[in-house]
């Protein structure tokens, strides 16, 4: 994966060495006289010239591998900035951005907000399946208590371009939809991130920062069909390093490539918006509890769980 990197002035460092030779091998030879004879007349050798030559014929020298043998670039990453230690799946920020340099150079979260930003539109613009958003810290807690509570749900899309088949005589009238299972995944909070990559990092059940999310988006249909072997679509990541040192929360939405074309994803990036706006319709508190009162039914009374009002509640 790809990290967003702040270049720093490059430096150079110049040393200035001043080497004096020294001579060894006649210095060892004459203090070890003696017991150099000593260990030749042992081992039945006329001088030290023939003990070279029977050990050389005993080594069995591993011949040099070939350049190409060995990998091509930089076998190892820079190490960032109090990386986790803990096992959570989800692929650490410091991966993505280089939280070293901002916070070497400060920054505001406006600052942060716009090159998380800027960094997602460019390469959504190349064709990489990427969308982002920059959440305040409030805002995203607000979501966790009903995420925790109620961690899946339904969300419909409109699909108008999709073919219905009709009852002979039958007209339709209603847009078609297809409806997306939607997953919440809880993972432990991240250290508050150190521009000392030195430091030593909170343990994690320490850290002041709120806890890190996953949000997976599969349709319906496949994951009646799979369960959990179904591919998700979608994956939204809601990282919390800066939450506590600047008061924002990075949401990176990754979109699934087909498998058949590497350059073409299961999912246009406007259902993926579409998606992500129906996550905050149905887990943000409002004053108006119509979709807090759909997502409670889902689970505390399926029975009574309405499929158009649903639709209708979801509609822009």
């Amino acid at each position: 994966m790809q990290r967003l990197r702040l270049i720093p002035r490059p430096t150079v460092l110049r040393f200035n060495w001043n080497v004096r030779p020294i001579r060894l091998q006649s210095t060892y030879q004459e203090r070890y006289a003696e017991k150099l004879k000593q260990k030749l007349d042992e081992l039945g050798l006329k001088d030290i010239e023939e003990y070279r030559s029977k050990t050389k014929e005993s080594v069995d020298v591993k011949p040099v591998e070939p350049l190409e043998a060995f990998p091509k670039g930089p076998t190892s990453k820079k190490a960032s900035p109090n990386p986790r230690k803990d096992s959570s799946p989800v692929t650490p920020l410091s991966d993505i951005m280089d939280l070293g340099r901002i916070l070497q150079t400060p920054h505001t979260s406006e600052q942060i907000g716009a090159l998380w930003t800027t960094y997602h539109t460019a390469k959504a613009t190349q064709g990489k399946g990427f969308l982002s958003a920059v959440i305040p810290r409030e805002t995203y807690e607000s979501f966790l208590p009903a995420a925790k509570k109620y961690p899946s749900f339904i969300l419909p899309v409109p699909r108008p371009e999709a073919q219905v088949e009709l009852k002979e005589g039958e007209e339709s009238h209603r847009t078609p939809y297809e409806f997306f299972y939607m997953e919440w995944g809880h993972h432990s909070a991240p250290p508050v991130p150190n521009s000392d990559p030195f430091a030593n990092a909170k343990p994690p059940q320490h850290s002041p920062n709120p806890p890190c999310t996953t949000v997976i988006f599969t349709p319906l249909q496949e994951y009646k069909l799979r369960q959990a072997y179904a591919l998700p679509h979608l994956v939204l990541t809601h990282y919390t390093d800066l939450a506590q040192s600047h008061g924002l929360v990075l949401m990176r939405g990754e979109l699934t490539a087909s498998t058949n074309d590497p350059g073409r994803f299961l999912m246009t990036p406007s259902t993926a918006q579409l998606l992500a706006f129906g996550l905050q319709q149905y887990y943000l508190p409002k004053s108006d509890n119509r979709h807090a009162k759909l997502l409670t039914t889902f689970h505390e009374n399926p029975e009574q769980f309405s499929w158009e009002e649903l639709i209708s509640a979801s509609q822009l």
